[in-house]
């Protein structure tokens, strides 16, 4: 891959849209990307497939704990359904059944009903298969939203 390349998925990682509760920036999307980093790397996922199942949720719940355990985890389906908002991020729908409202965050049940899977943007996934590539993508999100004082 080229330079222009990792810095283009690297800056839009680092763009990341974050919602705001509690007097703060939401971390749930960029918590979501490490734990799908993590279940890279631990070959817990191991096709751009990524399924809305307890498995995932176990690894998001795990990345939130071991970075934030001071703070209530968002739910899952939050950073599965809001990360689509993302330019390397989406989700193939049943039937192409979509939610009602793009604002409107639907419930873990529609999700399950009607989500096939997400996926990262085909080249993402492939820089995200290099070792070197994946760890400094990683430290760069948690640099930029985990780092005290952020």
């Amino acid at each position: 891959m080229s330079n222009i390349e990792l810095s283009y998925y690297k800056n839009l990682l680092l763009s990341i849209h974050r919602g705001w509760t509690k007097g703060r920036f939401s971390n749930a999307k960029p918590l979501y990307f490490l734990a799908i980093t993590e279940g890279i790397s631990s070959g817990k996922i191991l096709e751009n497939k990524l399924f809305y199942d307890n498995s995932l949720d176990a690894l998001y719940l795990e990345t939130c704990n071991l970075y934030e355990p001071e703070i209530k985890v968002a739910p899952f389906y939050k950073p599965y359904y809001h990360s689509s908002r993302e330019e390397f991020y989406n989700i193939l729908w049943k039937e192409r059944t979509l939610p009602t409202h793009s604002w409107h965050t639907p419930s873990s049940k529609f999700l399950r009903e009607h989500a096939i899977y997400a996926y990262l943007d085909n080249k993402l996934w492939c820089l995200l298969q290099d070792s070197e590539i994946r760890e400094n993508f990683q430290q760069s999100v948690i640099k930029r939203y985990l780092a005290p004082n952020q």
